[in-house]
């Protein structure tokens, strides 16, 4: 896959999807993208900034958008998506122009936001792993994230929050009402 900017990949990949759709996923299936570590995505230690991470991720997320059917959807209705917290664990560094797969998952859902994994696996495996809290917007406030799944999967109900985001949520909320 040729390397460019967010400001162009992203848009790309929405427009690419809407000439020739990508194979479709379930929204709880998981997406993997092959990509690989460019000079311009390095740091002083000659490996994946740990900024790009967050900035790849991005797009990990945009392209399990546009293959779970999403994508679409959230564009047609104007939706705006923001992220609310990452939290982010580094074990193994990505040299650069090694190859790595960013591999995209919606974990599971409650009434306000979605949570997803994303890990980043090397040639000597796990190099990071992060979670994300996401939630989608309209001119009104938050859209329920079940609203946005059923516009999809009508069916799908959200898997039970595993114990681990269920706490990172409640240190999340404790550190935010700490402010």
């Amino acid at each position: 896959m040729s390397h460019f900017i967010s400001f162009v990949r992203i848009p790309a990949l929405a427009i690419r999807q809407h000439l020739r759709p990508l194979p479709r996923l379930g929204v709880l299936d998981e997406d993997r993208v092959r990509m690989r570590v460019w000079p311009n995505d390095i740091d002083l230690n000659l490996h994946l900034n740990n900024a790009r991470y967050l900035n790849l991720m991005d797009y990990g997320r945009t392209h399990l958008l546009a293959r779970s059917g999403l994508l679409e959807h959230i564009l047609r209705s104007r939706w705006q998506p923001l992220v609310g917290a990452v939290w982010m664990t580094y074990r193994r560094s990505l040299p650069v122009f090694s190859q790595f797969t960013l591999a995209s998952r919606l974990v599971c859902w409650d009434e306000r936001w979605f949570y997803l994994e994303q890990t980043f696996t090397g040639r000597d495996g796990l190099a990071a792993v992060g979670w994300v809290k996401a939630v989608l917007r309209d001119p009104l406030g938050i859209v329920a994230p079940q609203k946005v799944i059923d516009g999809v999967a009508p069916a799908a109900v959200s898997p039970p929050m595993p114990e681990s985001i269920a706490t990172w949520n409640e240190l999340t909320r404790e550190k935010l009402a700490g402010s």
